[in-house]
């Protein structure tokens, strides 16, 4: 089987300085990677000047399908256009903020490449002390038996080619980053197994600045309320017409038991106070991103 990697710069957000950079340190981790599997890369980009591109091709040590989109792109955009551009027969998506591990991309199509699955979901963490926690709040998996789970996270992920050429991501409007959970939901309702691949692990980074992280956390909350009605519809059919009528108020209830667990995860934690504060936080947020859903699209969507 071919292979074709795809990462979309989107996340690096529109300071082509930091762009470069940080596809620079991509390169640096996933050249030996993208050797060993004799893949394609493709990369989005808004931009990016011809220096910089055959500075991270030097890098990489292969040449790179570059996929130039135009600044009102947004992040599910650039993985629909990027895929677009690849050729592989399995096509593994990764963000230009999430540092892989050494061997990630052989971890993340072995399940396609030995039949095992048409889908892999790789492990996404963030660093540092309060990853556990973090990664409880923003990145839970939730199983489908053995070495198998219900969902996947766009950051992390790798398709057999004909599965993703036949669904792709959804175009939702306003939804922020809920589109993956919405086609998570689809192959689910397929019986399109997700093989979990914990061992392709990616470092997500944490926001570059509080106020990006504010504006994380409020979309990230809105988009609670944007997607229960696809979760709802899966699970619980029957109860779809009532859960809209109630507006927000279930989605602030899935907030308020996720307070919940992660505050007993917190105490459990060694960072108590740290892990209180951050549960409290994000609560907090996300519940006022929720409540108020259509002006937080609005302003910042």
């Amino acid at each position: 089987m071919s292979i074709s990697l795809m990462i979309e710069s989107w996340n690096l957000g529109e300071d082509l300085t930091r762009v470069e950079r940080g596809l620079w340190e991509l390169a640096d981790i996933l050249a030996p990677q993208v050797a060993a599997a004799n893949a394609q890369v493709a990369i989005t980009h808004r931009g990016l000047p011809e220096r910089a591109r055959a500075l991270i091709e030097r890098t990489f040590e292969t040449s790179i399908t570059w996929v130039e989109l135009p600044e009102c792109a947004g992040y599910y955009e650039h993985k629909n256009r990027g895929f677009d551009a690849t050729t592989g027969d399995v096509v593994a998506f990764l963000d230009g903020d999430c540092l892989p591990a050494l061997a990630w991309l052989s971890s993340l199509v072995h399940p396609i490449e030995s039949g095992e699955a048409k889908v892999a979901a790789g492990l996404t963490t963030y660093p540092g002390d309060l990853a556990p926690l973090a990664n409880q709040l923003d990145f839970p998996y939730f199983e489908r038996g053995p070495g198998r789970v219900r969902n996947f996270f766009a950051n992390n992920v790798a398709f057999a080619r004909e599965v993703f050429a036949e669904r792709r991501y959804p175009t939702i409007e306003p939804m922020f980053h809920g589109q993956c959970q919405v086609l998570g939901l689809q192959l689910l309702a397929e019986n399109i197994a997700i093989q979990f691949a914990p061992r392709a692990r990616v470092t997500h980074a944490w926001p570059a600045d509080l106020s990006e992280w504010l504006e994380v956390r409020l979309l990230k909350g809105a988009d609670t309320v944007s997607l229960l009605p696809y979760v709802v519809a899966t699970y619980a059919p029957r109860a779809t017409s009532v859960v809209e009528k109630l507006g927000a108020i279930p989605a602030l209830a899935i907030l308020g038991l996720r307070a919940v667990t992660g505050t007993l995860a917190a105490l459990r934690g060694k960072r108590v106070i740290k892990g209180l504060g951050l549960v409290a936080a994000v609560t907090l947020l996300d519940a006022i991103g929720a409540a108020a859903a259509p002006a937080v699209y609005r302003r910042i969507g």
